[in-house]
């Protein structure tokens, strides 16, 4: 029987294998496609003209203000892309480096749109240099009109000084109107339309795709699961390793369809989201809203959605990995099941961990796009949260505990247990609490710091201690000889060969008194299987007892009744 087992146990690696091998494609490709889709979203708009690079260099080489913590930093762009930045001190400022900012780009724009001031061609443009004579910094005029003033403080955030630092941006500032007047030729603007009907062309067939295969797998999840539901109501009274075998090979099927509809659902998103940014990005007109879709409300929604998938994502991965530690305990069915009860109370707990873990981390994200400083508020959470620790001391012996429960195996979900007075089916657990449900049907919650002793009623297996009390009269071989042939006649059938373990014991007689003899039986059954195999047997003994004319044993009792006429005792029997 052993080797019929070892060799179940290898052909069901080797179709797990197998099925590995031909999903790990399947399963990938939506991973990877949303991860390319959210690439393309996440990519900032274009720096053009190297001018993050120059700053990066500048800042590594060490030429970068002493005193950069006080520094703001402000973006001009045109048609989308930057240009260059411009800086001031964080605190009282003159003016305003967005009110600066925004001056620059209107007339930036203002430029573009009237045509270059009449001139067709952007390099013949008068950009000059002009030094201001109180400030004695450079100014940059295009044609009459004022632009900046590039202040010393924009030249150190380069490692430039003032004057090298304008002349750059002049020559940024004609290659900026050189591409915008390129992109602003209807040439330009045909090419771009119809390369912007190709990738909404190329976004909407993927899109039908994705859905069509969405539909697909969540069909056939669905059919997995109910032929999963059928199986185990068909299979209660008898289970055997191939049926636990057969219904594990399905779930991890199930957990694998409902895997690809998250990576799906990441990817459809991906691409409904890189669509839109690029085809924005292919014109001048649109490039504007590039920033936009990057700002920090839709920055919250895309990082809540995102929290919400890699939360599903990490709870049926754990599913998975959990049903391959099951999957390792098929060769004998009695540490299977027992397997099954702890790496189900397990992963319960790395889900409820996993999805604290993600949201925190989402929170913080969020907190962090819209602004807030993260290490004053990680410092303040630390201090509070040691406050906490001291007026919570209960909740952290009840994680403790409760750690220290799950490692040592004491108890799992699906367990029948005794705390104190308290028993019932284990139907819920975590690092603080566990819930047991009582014959009663009451749901009751006990924290883990409470629990000291604990009775566990079906770990790895379980006993019926059973005793019966026949006549004192009663002939004892005769009566152990009935007992064990009942024991072997309910050990040989097959529905309860499956809950009983070893062959019954018919232990003998423990006790002799004037209420009859006490026989023992033992019989050694799987987990939760005791009391149902307990109340058969009392049910079989019961007949077998009328059939073999065994009496059930009544107390005796011996009246002595000083009497001139007759002086021999009285014997009665009562009940």
């Amino acid at each position: 029987m052993l080797n019929k087992f070892i060799q179940i146990k290898t052909d069901f690696w080797k179709k797990l294998s197998c099925t590995r091998k031909s999903w790990r494609f399947a399963s990938t490709l939506p991973m990877l496609m949303g991860a390319i889709a959210f690439t393309i979203v996440l990519i900032p708009p274009h720096s053009a003209w190297g001018q993050t690079e120059l700053l990066k260099l500048n800042w590594i080489t060490g030429n970068r203000p002493s005193d950069t913590a006080r520094i703001d930093h402000a973006v001009v762009r045109l048609d989308g892309y930057q240009l260059f930045l411009l800086a001031a001190p964080a605190a009282n400022q003159q003016f305003p480096l967005a009110q600066r900012s925004q001056g620059i780009e209107e007339e930036l724009n203002r430029i573009v749109n009237s045509n270059f001031n009449g001139s067709s061609e952007p390099d013949k443009l008068p950009i000059k240099i002009v030094i201001d004579e109180k400030s004695d910094q450079p100014t940059i005029e295009i044609g009459d009109r004022y632009l900046m003033t590039v202040t010393t403080m924009d030249a150190q955030l380069q490692g430039r000084d003032p004057q090298g630092w304008a002349n750059q941006i002049v020559q940024i500032l004609r290659d900026a109107l050189i591409r915008a007047k390129q992109e602003r030729q209807p040439q330009f603007l045909l090419s771009r339309g119809l390369m912007a009907m190709a990738i909404i062309a190329v976004v909407v067939v993927g899109l039908k795709l994705i859905t069509h295969w969405q539909g697909r797998l969540k069909r056939q999840q669905e059919a997995i699961e109910s032929r999963i539901e059928n199986e185990a109501e068909s299979n209660l009274e008898v289970v055997v390793v191939q049926d636990l075998q057969h219904q594990l090979a399905q779930q991890q099927k199930a957990n694998l369809r409902d895997l690809q509809c998250r990576a799906l659902e990441l990817t459809y998103v991906g691409i409904l989201g890189g669509g839109i940014f690029t085809v924005l990005g292919l014109f001048p007109y649109s490039r504007w809203l590039q920033p936009f879709l990057l700002s920090t409300p839709l920055q919250v929604i895309a990082i809540a959605f995102l929290t919400y998938l890699l939360i599903r994502i990490s709870s049926l991965l754990i599913e998975r990995f959990s049903g391959f530690l099951k999957a390792r305990e098929f060769a004998m069915l009695r540490p299977y099941q027992r397997m099954d009860l702890r790496v189900s109370t397990v992963s319960r707990v790395l889900k409820n961990v996993a999805g604290i873990i993600w949201f925190s981390l989402g929170f913080l994200t969020i907190l962090s796009s819209i602004g807030f400083d993260l290490v004053p508020l990680l410092a303040g959470a630390g201090i509070i949260g040691l406050a906490i620790s001291f007026a919570a001391q209960g909740l952290i012996k009840d994680v403790i505990n409760g750690f220290l429960i799950i490692l040592e195996d004491q108890y799992a979900v699906g367990d029948v247990i005794v705390i104190g007075d308290l028993g019932g089916l284990v139907e819920n657990m975590n690092l603080r609490v566990t819930q047991i449900r009582n014959n009663e049907g009451q749901l009751i919650t006990i924290p883990n710091s409470s629990i000291s002793i604990v009775q566990n009623l079906s770990k790895d297996w379980a006993r019926v201690d059973l005793t019966i009390r026949v006549a004192y009269d009663t002939d004892p071989d005769y009566a152990l000889g009935v007992l064990k042939n009942l024991s072997q006649e309910i050990y040989q059938e097959s529905i309860w060969r499956s809950k009983i373990i070893d062959p019954p014991e018919v232990l003998g007689i423990d006790d002799l008194q004037h209420s009859g003899m006490l026989i023992r039986i033992w019989i050694k059954t799987q987990p939760l299987q005791q009391w149902a195999v307990s109340r058969e047997f009392r049910r079989r003994l019961k007949l077998r007892m009328e059939e073999e004319g065994l009496a059930i044993g009544i107390p005796q009792q011996t009246l002595v009744l000083p009497s001139a006429v007759a002086q021999s005792p009285v014997t009665s029997a009562s009940s």
